[in-house]
């Protein structure tokens, strides 16, 4: 939430020229280029530090960089969330192997492997220990994954111990190699296939750089000196090249380090500093391979010198860097706009926002399928829109968090910007259309400082205030228009009794007739208290379906403690209302947790639909419901067909 207020005080509206359909920022990630598919498969990564539940997420989603498009896979089994882990290709089994790496809790040391887009988790008699930052690289001709050093992390998570150890996996059984190996940290390793060795650069007790190339006969490491090194190798990143027969590196964070990344090639003897045509953005921890059916390497994520995780995708060739982005869906955001038109029978998502970026793009989602609306007359910029579709007008009725209105007909947008009287400054407020008043209702919001209880309504053409019996103060409330009590409801949200209150996370709901508000007590409560839930008004069934938001847990005190504890959570929690009575629902399959996110009804397939959201990530899958089962949307625009000869 708090990112999204430096957002909104700053008033600052970053126009992108494109929009990616990309994973999540991350750092700490990896990933490994696959022959079998030619596709980049990319796993985990960490967050940064989410302002709402104070911490960073390590993630457990698995991804495919086809060369053009990301796409996000569903594999039936999945190893748990990891970031700093060390991942290579076996290209005796055809499998991508990976090891160790910090999970939310502790460092691990799990061996997995991923064939035929599933994981499967590698039972071994002999472990190395837990640890994360480890080096690794597959030797084809050997046939061994080499893993070497690391870090391990003490158990209240204060200390970092490096350690030296080098271990060799031959697919069934990992076998310690040597003794200690050199007293360096932050290794980074790489198969160089022209020299037939394993290479290594990596950081003395001073931090500077050195490097080592590994003897497999004996088991050792071997150091070499060139006359010149990549100067800053901290958290950088290094991968072989087919095309030229060199090894690749990029990036890092150093005290020496400037925002512009420098690349350097290794020939066998020297490390060249390349004279870039185009340079990328310096960042640490990114993902970083080879891909060697269009001979490009391939960079993702990581974290700048200066800055938060970015969700960017980076090529390598001919000594330029370019960045390529996906323009076929909408990239992952969340506080967007998702209505249902029933009259032109699709569903209009506008807007939102990421860690960088406010959106102003316009789409279209119908029979399953993404469009992106190009409309001169589309609001440029428009923080946290709330939108609903007027009925009665047969518009889309858009308001931003400064109060301009917008609407949108199915051909042009008119925009009502110089209205005498509109509602305040009201970030996170929230909207819907009640066909019984024939007008929409607006509530609540943040203004940057105080919370509002303010309730107005928009006919078409002017805005006014109902003032009577408000329900407290709060943002982020769920709000829709129920058809079996047929008036306008809220349930939910954050805010504060008073100007002077604690914040409050509220599990109330309320019902607006027109002239005032009036509670609602539900004989067997609510869902809880939550801010940011998923809803949408099914009209097959009249039922209002909820899902998730960020949930909050009290604990009370225990003496000799006074103040009670508060845990907020992210969700993925189902809940229907019929009009008097929640009632909770199981489905087999549950989409991931999340705030923010959209729900729509689709027309054209009689389905929900589900997009994006946020919970230390920010998101961009595309869910279906259709009244028992969740499902998953693979926007894949190669179908399953392998790009292999002879598969």
């Amino acid at each position: 939430m708090k990112r999204n207020l430096v957002l909104f005080i700053a008033c600052t509206f970053i126009a992108a020229s494109s929009f990616a359909y990309n994973p999540s920022a991350r750092y700490e990630t990896r990933m490994v280029y696959d022959p079998q598919s030619s596709h980049m498969i990319l796993f985990g990564g960490i967050t940064a530090v989410d302002s709402g539940t104070k911490k960073a997420y390590h993630l457990d989603d698995t991804w495919e960089w086809t060369g053009a498009h990301w796409i996000q896979r569903f594999p039936q089994n999945t190893p748990p969330e990891r970031s700093g882990h060390a991942m290579a290709y076996d290209s005796n089994r055809s499998q991508i192997v990976m090891f160790g790496g910090r999970s939310n809790t502790a460092d691990l040391n799990d061996t997995w492997v991923y064939a035929k887009r599933d994981w499967t988790q590698i039972n071994v008699p002999n472990s190395p220990p837990g640890r994360i930052l480890a080096g690794g690289a597959f030797d084809p001709i050997r046939d061994r994954f080499v893993i070497f050093g690391g870090t391990q992390t003490s158990a209240d998570g204060k200390m970092l111990t490096p350690v030296y150890d080098t271990w060799e996996f031959d697919g069934t059984t990992w076998t310690q190699i040597g003794g200690t190996g050199p007293s360096v940290t932050k290794p980074l390793l790489t198969y160089d296939a022209a020299r037939n060795q394993i290479i290594m650069l990596a950081l003395d007790s001073k931090t500077a750089t050195v490097m080592y190339a590994y003897d497999s006969a004996a088991g050792t490491w071997t150091q070499i000196t060139p006359a010149t090194l990549p100067p800053c190798v901290n958290e950088g990143q290094m991968t072989y090249q087919d095309s030229n027969q060199t090894v690749v590196y990029t990036g890092g964070v150093c005290t020496n380090a400037t925002g512009v990344d420098e690349t350097y090639e290794w020939d066998g003897t020297t490390w060249n500093k390349i004279t870039l045509t185009a340079e990328a953005t310096r960042v640490f921890g990114a993902a970083f391979a080879y891909d060697q059916n269009r001979s490009v390497a391939t960079m993702f994520g990581g974290t700048p010198v200066v800055g938060l995780p970015i969700a960017e995708t980076w090529l390598y060739a001919a000594k330029t860097w370019y960045s390529l982005a996906d323009a076929a869906r909408p990239a992952a955001r969340s506080l967007f706009s998702f209505t249902t038109d029933p009259v032109n029978n699709t569903i209009w998502m506008y807007g939102g926002s990421d860690e960088a970026t406010t959106y102003s793009d316009f789409w279209q989602y119908q029979n399953g399928a993404w469009t992106q609306r190009f409309v001169d007359s589309t609001p440029a910029s428009c923080l946290t829109p709330a939108a609903a579709f007027d009925t009665d007008r047969s518009k889309l009725v858009v308001v931003c968090a400064t109060s301009e209105v917008y609407e949108w007909d199915g051909t042009a947008w008119t925009g009502h910007t110089d209205l005498k009287t509109t509602p305040p400054v009201h970030t996170w407020g929230s909207l819907t259309y009640d066909p019984t008043l024939k007008k929409s209702v607006l509530f609540g919001g943040y203004n940057g400082s105080n919370y509002s209880d303010e309730t107005w309504t928009w006919d078409g053409t002017s805005w006014n205030r109902v003032s009577k019996n408000p329900p407290p103060s709060r943002a982020l409330a769920a709000m829709w228009y129920d058809p079996n009590l047929k008036k306008t409801v809220i349930y939910g949200g954050v805010g504060r009794i008073t100007t002077t209150d604690r914040i409050t996370r509220y599990s109330d709901m309320w019902s607006f007739d027109g002239n005032g508000w009036t509670q609602i007590n539900p004989s067997g409560g609510t869902p809880g208290p939550r801010y940011g839930a998923q809803i949408v008004v099914d009209p097959q069934t009249n039922h209002l379906l909820l899902f998730g938001g960020l949930f909050d847990i009290v604990t009370p005190a225990v003496p000799p403690a006074t103040t009670p504890t508060e845990v907020q959570s992210y969700v993925n929690d189902m809940w229907e209302w019929d009009g008097s009575t929640w009632t909770q629902l199981h489905p087999a399959t549950l989409p991931p947790a999340r705030e923010n996110g959209r729900m729509a009804y689709d027309p054209t397939r009689n389905n929900i639909v589900m997009f994006g959201g946020y919970a230390g990530a920010f998101m961009s899958d595309t869910w279906t419901y259709d009244g028992t089962n969740w499902k998953v949307q693979i926007f894949d625009p190669l179908g399953n067909r392998r790009r292999v000869a002879g598969h």
